[in-house]
């Protein structure tokens, strides 16, 4: 069997009616020398069966529930081309999308990775106004750490690129390819098809829009890592990452409070205290919460609750 020009990896869990639409979207490319590897993440739904009965006949790989970081690394592993796509299972694609990528490839080889914008549509696929953030290319870092730009189904990348990176952080809950996309940005241009050619689907049960207070906690922590990892290789400036980390912390600490979850929301604000940068908010809120964390019997009982907790907690503390 000879080896394919690119693979396209989809991880799936569940949302077989968006998945059927995704593979539909890459069957209509105008480049066809493609492999299509879907990764059913411990769907409920028969996502399997659904899927390999798909005309565009994937290889189907199925696994115990382990999150898009984990299913998107197993989609590497098998992968058999040079170069891979990524493409969530309800989000879609344009006709020409691969083959704009896969000139760009060949044609630029200082670039080993390529990104662009995409088109944002709603849960029945209209068009949706006003979503859409600049994207920039080249030596990234920088502008990156300020606002992640980089979408997961824009991104056509050389297989090596991601094995030497070690693929997404599986730790991760959410936030994995925000964290790759910056690892990836200290040794790698990125290039920049400032044309959208996906599709993003905004809808109620994106995993980024479910259970929000720790999501924006591993985002901080995730954030901070990355930058005490670098803030002394110049690729930052100091000043626009600690007020960046301020932000992003004090959003996180609110969400926190909001949640009842006092101790964390006290944990965050003070982080966001120390890069010097926070609002007034955020030593109000401090207060507030830590007063209320006396007196609070919230008890954690779910794993991602500690994992959440413990992550945060441990790297705010080497900040101080």
């Amino acid at each position: 069997m000879s080896k394919p020009a690119v693979s396209v990896i989809i991880p799936a869990h569940n949302r077989i009616d968006y998945l059927s639409q995704a593979l539909d979207s890459v069957a209509a490319q105008t480049f066809t020398d493609f492999e299509v590897i879907v990764v059913d993440d411990g769907s409920k739904e028969p996502v399997t069966q659904h899927a390999a009965a798909h005309p565009v006949a994937p290889r189907v790989v199925r696994q115990d529930r382990q999150g898009p970081a984990a299913a998107r690394n197993r989609g590497i592993f098998e992968a058999r081309a040079d170069l891979i796509a990524f493409l969530d299972s309800d989000d879609l694609w344009l006709p020409t999308k691969l083959e704009r990528y896969i000139e760009a490839l060949r044609s630029q080889s200082e670039c080993s990775i390529f990104h662009g914008p995409m088109l944002p549509i709603d849960s029945v696929g209209r068009t949706v106004t006003g979503r859409t953030k600049p994207r920039v290319g080249g030596w990234i870092t920088r502008k990156l750490f300020e606002s992640c730009f980089v979408d997961v189904p824009s991104v056509v990348c050389r297989k090596v690129l991601l094995e030497k990176a070690g693929g997404f952080d599986a730790s991760l809950p959410v936030c994995e390819d925000y964290d790759l996309w910056l690892r990836l940005s200290v040794t790698e241009p990125f290039g920049l098809i400032d044309e959208p050619l996906a599709k993003r689907r905004l809808h109620d049960h994106r995993l980024s829009k479910t259970s929000m207070s720790r999501n924006l906690a591993v985002k901080a922590s995730m954030l901070h890592r990355f930058y005490q990892q670098h803030r002394d290789d110049g690729l930052l400036d100091d000043e626009e990452a600690r007020t960046r980390l301020a932000r992003v912390c004090f959003v996180a600490a609110r969400a926190a409070f909001r949640d009842g979850d006092y101790p964390q929301a006290a944990e965050l604000s003070r982080a966001s205290r120390t890069y010097g940068k926070a609002p007034l908010r955020a030593t109000l809120l401090s207060a507030a919460a830590g007063m209320l964390a006396r007196f609070s019997n919230r008890t954690e009982d779910s794993p991602r609750e500690r994992f959440r907790l413990q992550n945060v907690e441990l790297g705010m503390r080497n900040a101080e």
